[in-house]
């Protein structure tokens, strides 16, 4: 089976990396990151998305662009915001959506 494969998108390089490898451990999905609008997008063009995350310091003007975007191509896509709790608050999270 093919992985659930998540774009993480945030502004803080080191929160950003421990997001990527708390979704990597668990095989059944693949995480993706970009910490700019542009990786972001780009990211979405050449990959198949199944859910984005969106991380903390991430301008309302760059977040109205990102779902904006990412909606007109994919309108179910789920997106979800993350601020922090720990590996349990973001687990379950995930799979809220990846369990519908």
């Amino acid at each position: 089976m093919k992985p659930f494969s998540i774009l993480v998108i945030g502004r803080n390089k080191e929160i950003h990396s421990i997001v990527l490898r708390i979704i990597n451990k668990d095989e059944r999905w693949k995480a993706i990151g970009a910490l700019t609008d542009e990786e972001a997008l780009e990211a979405f063009s050449i990959n198949v998305i199944d859910m984005v995350l969106l991380g903390s310091g991430i301008s309302e003007s760059s977040e109205a662009l990102l779902r904006s975007t990412f909606l007109k191509q994919k309108p179910n896509l789920p997106i979800i915001q993350h601020y922090g709790g720990g590996s349990g608050l973001l687990y379950n999270e995930i799979l809220a959506v990846y369990q519908q």
